[in-house]
């Protein structure tokens, strides 16, 4: 496999520490990285990918799948009320880059994309700014690529486990460098909060439709509903999905339920989804865990109360 040059920002040929780690490991969200070299250099365990899961076709095809069609790791996706690339947040972010002397690779990805971000705070460490970097992570990232690392986890491919251990890994290690700089920050504050949630189920013809966008916008609900995820849980139960957006495919998997005796079933897997987001917070920064529990928490009230309400959901459409 050819690869694509690295993201404008970073390093070519990152280096052993931290700053070149989080550099590779930029540039391989950024390109489908078969080089074992360069995988390597990433701090990825090449001896756990199987050869099949390295093949370029078939690399290419679960790149643009897991990082692209699935979910797309970015902060707005994660952090925006609307779950959308491009918004209010993006800007902030680019500025702050900018400010920094980084220019981000925007031609594709918005500023809050991983690729983006993490080539950002390798920046800032090769350039001797370690409290700004530690900054950079305690104030905004800390609160959003944890759950990057849960939608890596579960793909079918080595080579994603591969990256899910390495990512996690050097998330740990710039968490470390954290904690053993002795800094103190008041609270995050890109964004200064998570939106509100915006869903009374008491409001009258609140509908699946509005459900589904809830439960599909991580900001919302706290939870990080892939494609894939979505697709699972169909066909665990034997219940259609239909296509579209992910907020109209949870819309569709709840409609289907409901239709086929799956109500029960689908919102235990819900509540499954919840727990495993909740795992992301053990060892992040308090602050951003106290908001994330916090949406989670509102979020299994809201599954918890449609367990009692299917035939009042479905049959006011």
């Amino acid at each position: 496999m050819t690869d694509s040059p690295a993201p404008s920002g970073t390093h070519d040929e990152p280096a052993g520490d931290l700053a070149g780690r989080l550099a590779a490991l930029a540039r391989i969200f950024a390109v489908p990285v078969g080089d074992t070299a360069a995988l390597e250099a990433a701090g990825l365990r090449v001896d756990g990918i199987a050869e099949e899961d390295l093949d370029d076709d078939e690399l290419a095809a679960a790149h643009y799948r897991v990082l692209h069609h699935d979910l797309v790791p970015d902060a707005g996706v994660f952090l925006e009320e609307d779950g959308m690339l491009g918004g209010p947040l993006a800007r902030s972010l680019s500025a702050r880059m900018a400010a920094a002397g980084f220019t981000p690779d925007d031609s594709t990805r918005s500023s809050g994309h991983i690729v983006n971000e993490l080539g950002f705070m390798a920046h800032l460490l090769q350039t001797g700014r370690r409290a700004e970097a530690i900054t950079f992570w305690r104030e905004h990232a800390s609160g959003w690529m944890p759950l990057v690392a849960l939608h890596l986890h579960g793909t079918g491919s080595s080579w994603f486990d591969a990256l899910a251990e390495a990512f996690e890994a050097a998330l740990s290690a710039v968490r470390d460098a954290e904690h053993h700089g002795g800094m103190t920050i008041a609270s995050p504050t890109l964004p200064p909060a998570l939106p509100d949630a915006h869903l009374d189920l008491d409001e009258p013809k609140v509908g699946l439709a509005r459900i589904g966008e809830y439960l599909a916008i991580p900001a919302r609900s706290g939870l990080v509903l892939s494609r894939s995820t979505l697709s699972h849980i169909g066909r665990a139960f034997r219940l259609p999905t239909g296509f579209g957006s992910r907020s109209r495919i949870v819309e569709g998997l709840l409609r289907s339920a409901a239709q086929y005796d799956g109500w029960d079933a689908v919102l235990g897997a819900l509540w499954d989804e919840c727990n495993r987001a909740e795992a992301c917070w053990t060892s992040s920064d308090a602050m951003w865990a106290m908001r994330w529990r916090e949406r989670l928490s509102v979020t299994r009230g809201i599954l918890e109360r449609l367990r009692h309400a299917e035939e009042d959901l479905t049959g006011s459409e």
